[in-house]
Protein backbone atom coordinates (compact mmCIF):
# COMPACT_ATOMS: atom_id res chain seq x y z
CA UNK A 1 0.00 0.00 0.00
CA UNK A 2 2.84 2.37 0.81
CA UNK A 3 4.46 1.92 -2.58
CA UNK A 4 1.24 2.96 -4.29
CA UNK A 5 0.47 5.76 -1.89
CA UNK A 6 3.86 7.46 -1.72
CA UNK A 7 4.77 7.79 -5.40
CA UNK A 8 6.24 11.18 -4.52
CA UNK A 9 9.07 9.70 -2.49
CA UNK A 10 11.72 9.69 -5.27
CA UNK A 11 11.30 13.47 -5.47
CA UNK A 12 12.75 13.78 -1.98
CA UNK A 13 16.18 12.89 -3.32
CA UNK A 14 16.83 16.52 -4.32
CA UNK A 15 15.15 18.03 -1.27
CA UNK A 16 17.35 19.15 1.62
CA UNK A 17 17.20 21.33 4.70
CA UNK A 18 19.82 22.29 7.28
CA UNK A 19 21.01 19.51 9.58
CA UNK A 20 19.96 21.70 12.50
CA UNK A 21 16.47 22.35 11.15
CA UNK A 22 13.75 22.15 13.77
CA UNK A 23 10.68 19.97 13.40
CA UNK A 24 8.45 22.89 12.42
CA UNK A 25 10.75 23.71 9.51
CA UNK A 26 10.91 20.07 8.43
CA UNK A 27 7.14 19.71 8.61
CA UNK A 28 6.71 22.93 6.64
CA UNK A 29 9.08 21.68 3.94
CA UNK A 30 7.22 18.38 3.65
CA UNK A 31 3.83 20.08 3.53
CA UNK A 32 5.07 22.33 0.74
CA UNK A 33 6.29 19.30 -1.16
CA UNK A 34 3.10 17.27 -0.51
CA UNK A 35 0.16 19.70 -0.25
CA UNK A 36 -2.51 16.98 -0.51
CA UNK A 37 -1.09 14.68 2.16
CA UNK A 38 -1.82 15.12 5.87
CA UNK A 39 1.24 15.09 8.11
CA UNK A 40 -0.30 14.10 11.43
CA UNK A 41 2.81 14.06 13.59
CA UNK A 42 6.58 14.26 13.36
CA UNK A 43 9.16 13.71 16.10
CA UNK A 44 12.74 12.46 16.55
CA UNK A 45 13.13 8.73 17.09
CA UNK A 46 15.40 8.74 20.16
CA UNK A 47 18.94 9.57 19.02
CA UNK A 48 18.84 7.58 15.77
CA UNK A 49 18.86 10.62 13.50
CA UNK A 50 15.50 9.48 12.14
CA UNK A 51 12.22 11.35 12.41
CA UNK A 52 9.15 9.22 13.03
CA UNK A 53 6.39 10.68 10.88
CA UNK A 54 2.72 9.75 10.57
CA UNK A 55 1.34 10.57 7.13
CA UNK A 56 -2.26 9.62 6.30
CA UNK A 57 -2.14 7.07 9.10
CA UNK A 58 1.09 5.43 7.89
CA UNK A 59 4.29 5.40 9.97
CA UNK A 60 7.40 6.26 7.95
CA UNK A 61 10.82 7.68 8.77
CA UNK A 62 12.85 10.57 7.35
CA UNK A 63 16.49 11.46 7.77
CA UNK A 64 17.04 14.83 9.43
CA UNK A 65 18.11 16.46 6.15
CA UNK A 66 15.03 15.00 4.38
CA UNK A 67 17.21 13.42 1.73
CA UNK A 68 16.21 9.88 2.68
CA UNK A 69 12.99 8.13 3.63
CA UNK A 70 12.67 4.70 5.24
CA UNK A 71 9.66 2.40 5.05
CA UNK A 72 9.31 -0.68 7.22
CA UNK A 73 9.60 -1.74 10.84
CA UNK A 74 12.24 -0.35 13.17
CA UNK A 75 13.36 -2.91 15.76
CA UNK A 76 15.26 -2.02 18.94
CA UNK A 77 17.94 -4.73 19.03
CA UNK A 78 18.59 -4.53 22.76
CA UNK A 79 14.97 -5.15 23.75
CA UNK A 80 13.69 -6.76 20.51
CA UNK A 81 10.88 -4.21 20.67
CA UNK A 82 9.12 -3.46 17.39
CA UNK A 83 9.06 0.32 17.71
CA UNK A 84 7.01 0.81 14.55
CA UNK A 85 4.32 -1.73 15.44
CA UNK A 86 3.97 -0.17 18.89
CA UNK A 87 3.37 3.17 17.21
CA UNK A 88 0.82 1.65 14.84
CA UNK A 89 -0.99 -0.01 17.75
CA UNK A 90 -1.19 3.33 19.54
CA UNK A 91 -2.70 4.97 16.45
CA UNK A 92 -5.21 2.13 16.10
CA UNK A 93 -6.12 2.31 19.80
CA UNK A 94 -6.89 6.01 19.49
CA UNK A 95 -8.95 5.55 16.31
CA UNK A 96 -11.00 2.70 17.81
CA UNK A 97 -11.64 4.58 21.06
CA UNK A 98 -13.16 7.47 19.10
CA UNK A 99 -15.76 5.31 17.34
CA UNK A 100 -19.43 6.07 17.89
CA UNK A 101 -21.01 2.76 18.90
CA UNK A 102 -24.29 3.92 17.40
CA UNK A 103 -22.59 3.25 14.04
CA UNK A 104 -21.52 -0.28 15.04
CA UNK A 105 -23.39 -3.52 15.58
CA UNK A 106 -22.59 -4.61 19.13
CA UNK A 107 -23.16 -8.04 20.68
CA UNK A 108 -23.12 -7.73 24.47
CA UNK A 109 -22.35 -10.52 26.97
CA UNK A 110 -23.95 -10.52 30.40
CA UNK A 111 -20.56 -9.64 31.86
CA UNK A 112 -17.86 -8.15 29.66
CA UNK A 113 -14.28 -9.32 30.20
CA UNK A 114 -12.88 -8.37 26.82
CA UNK A 115 -14.03 -6.15 23.96
CA UNK A 116 -13.08 -6.81 20.34
CA UNK A 117 -13.74 -4.64 17.33
CA UNK A 118 -14.22 -6.92 14.33
CA UNK A 119 -14.11 -5.83 10.69
CA UNK A 120 -16.46 -8.23 8.93
CA UNK A 121 -17.49 -9.04 5.37
CA UNK A 122 -20.96 -10.42 4.64
CA UNK A 123 -19.69 -13.02 2.16
CA UNK A 124 -16.52 -14.08 4.00
CA UNK A 125 -16.66 -17.75 5.03
CA UNK A 126 -14.74 -17.37 8.27
CA UNK A 127 -16.74 -14.23 9.12
CA UNK A 128 -19.86 -16.36 8.85
CA UNK A 129 -18.31 -19.03 11.04
CA UNK A 130 -17.45 -16.43 13.68
CA UNK A 131 -20.98 -15.05 13.55
CA UNK A 132 -22.51 -18.51 13.97
CA UNK A 133 -20.61 -18.80 17.26
CA UNK A 134 -21.54 -15.35 18.56
CA UNK A 135 -23.40 -16.78 21.56
CA UNK A 136 -20.29 -18.74 22.55
CA UNK A 137 -18.10 -15.65 22.41
CA UNK A 138 -20.62 -13.72 24.49
CA UNK A 139 -20.95 -16.56 27.01
CA UNK A 140 -17.17 -16.32 27.54
CA UNK A 141 -17.45 -12.62 28.30
CA UNK A 142 -16.23 -11.44 24.89
CA UNK A 143 -18.00 -8.34 23.60
CA UNK A 144 -18.01 -8.06 19.80
CA UNK A 145 -18.31 -4.74 17.97
CA UNK A 146 -18.90 -5.23 14.23
CA UNK A 147 -17.62 -2.83 11.60
CA UNK A 148 -18.19 -3.33 7.89
CA UNK A 149 -15.31 -4.23 5.59
CA UNK A 150 -16.51 -5.39 2.16
CA UNK A 151 -13.27 -6.89 0.85
CA UNK A 152 -14.25 -6.48 -2.80
CA UNK A 153 -14.45 -2.71 -2.40
CA UNK A 154 -16.97 0.10 -2.50
CA UNK A 155 -18.55 -0.84 -5.79
CA UNK A 156 -19.15 -4.47 -4.91
CA UNK A 157 -22.16 -6.64 -4.13
CA UNK A 158 -20.73 -7.20 -0.65
CA UNK A 159 -20.74 -3.45 -0.07
CA UNK A 160 -24.42 -3.28 -1.09
CA UNK A 161 -25.24 -6.14 1.29
CA UNK A 162 -23.50 -4.36 4.15
CA UNK A 163 -25.46 -1.20 3.39
CA UNK A 164 -28.70 -3.19 3.53
CA UNK A 165 -27.74 -4.57 6.95
CA UNK A 166 -26.89 -1.16 8.38
CA UNK A 167 -30.13 0.30 6.98
CA UNK A 168 -32.31 -2.44 8.48
CA UNK A 169 -34.55 -1.71 11.46
CA UNK A 170 -33.02 -4.64 13.37
CA UNK A 171 -29.34 -4.67 12.41
CA UNK A 172 -28.49 -7.79 14.43
CA UNK A 173 -31.25 -9.82 12.80
CA UNK A 174 -30.32 -8.43 9.40
CA UNK A 175 -26.67 -9.38 9.92
CA UNK A 176 -27.65 -12.97 10.71
CA UNK A 177 -29.95 -13.12 7.68
CA UNK A 178 -27.28 -11.68 5.38
CA UNK A 179 -24.61 -14.09 6.63
CA UNK A 180 -27.05 -16.95 6.03
CA UNK A 181 -27.36 -15.84 2.42
CA UNK A 182 -30.86 -14.44 2.86
CA UNK A 183 -32.18 -11.26 1.29
CA UNK A 184 -32.31 -8.39 3.79
CA UNK A 185 -35.22 -6.00 3.68
CA UNK A 186 -34.20 -2.41 4.32
CA UNK A 187 -34.94 1.15 3.37
CA UNK A 188 -32.49 3.58 1.83
CA UNK A 189 -30.44 5.46 4.42
CA UNK A 190 -27.06 7.01 5.11
CA UNK A 191 -24.74 4.36 6.52
CA UNK A 192 -21.21 4.33 7.96
CA UNK A 193 -20.17 1.44 5.71
CA UNK A 194 -17.91 3.52 3.45
CA UNK A 195 -16.31 5.18 6.49
CA UNK A 196 -15.79 1.77 8.12
CA UNK A 197 -14.10 0.44 4.99
CA UNK A 198 -11.81 3.44 4.71
CA UNK A 199 -10.87 3.23 8.39
CA UNK A 200 -10.15 -0.46 8.01
CA UNK A 201 -7.78 0.25 5.14
CA UNK A 202 -6.12 2.95 7.22
CA UNK A 203 -5.66 0.53 10.13
CA UNK A 204 -4.07 -2.08 7.89
CA UNK A 205 -7.00 -4.45 7.36
CA UNK A 206 -6.48 -6.56 4.26
CA UNK A 207 -8.61 -9.60 5.06
CA UNK A 208 -11.56 -10.54 7.22
CA UNK A 209 -12.40 -11.15 9.93
CA UNK A 210 -9.88 -8.71 11.40
CA UNK A 211 -10.01 -8.59 15.19
CA UNK A 212 -8.74 -5.58 17.12
CA UNK A 213 -8.09 -5.51 20.85
CA UNK A 214 -8.81 -2.39 22.85
CA UNK A 215 -5.09 -1.56 22.96
CA UNK A 216 -4.90 -1.51 19.15
CA UNK A 217 -3.32 -4.94 18.66
CA UNK A 218 -4.69 -6.84 15.69
CA UNK A 219 -5.47 -10.55 15.48
CA UNK A 220 -5.83 -11.32 11.78
CA UNK A 221 -8.31 -14.07 11.03
CA UNK A 222 -10.85 -16.28 12.74
CA UNK A 223 -10.07 -17.66 16.21
CA UNK A 224 -12.42 -20.23 17.87
CA UNK A 225 -14.19 -18.96 21.02
CA UNK A 226 -12.31 -20.91 23.72
CA UNK A 227 -8.91 -20.34 22.14
CA UNK A 228 -9.70 -16.65 21.70
CA UNK A 229 -10.66 -16.35 25.36
CA UNK A 230 -7.38 -18.00 26.39
CA UNK A 231 -5.39 -15.66 24.17
CA UNK A 232 -7.17 -12.57 25.44
CA UNK A 233 -6.67 -13.66 29.06
CA UNK A 234 -2.97 -14.30 28.38
CA UNK A 235 -2.47 -10.88 26.82
CA UNK A 236 -4.35 -9.20 29.66
CA UNK A 237 -2.05 -10.87 32.22
CA UNK A 238 1.04 -9.81 30.28
CA UNK A 239 -0.23 -6.24 30.09
CA UNK A 240 -0.98 -6.19 33.82
CA UNK A 241 2.45 -7.58 34.64
CA UNK A 242 4.21 -4.90 32.61
CA UNK A 243 2.62 -2.04 34.56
Amino acid sequence: MLKRQFLWLPLLAWMSVSQSADQATMKSQLEEMMPNIAIESMKPLDNTGLYETVINGEVIYFSEDLRYVFQGDVIALETRENVTENKRAGLRETALALLDEADLIVYEPKKTEHTLTVFTDIDCGYCRKLHQQMDEYNDLGIRIRYMAFPRAGLESESFDKAEDVWCAKDRKLAMTEAKNGEQVESDSCNTPVKAHYELGRRLGVSGTPALFLENGEMLPGYVPPKRLKQELDRRALLAAGSK
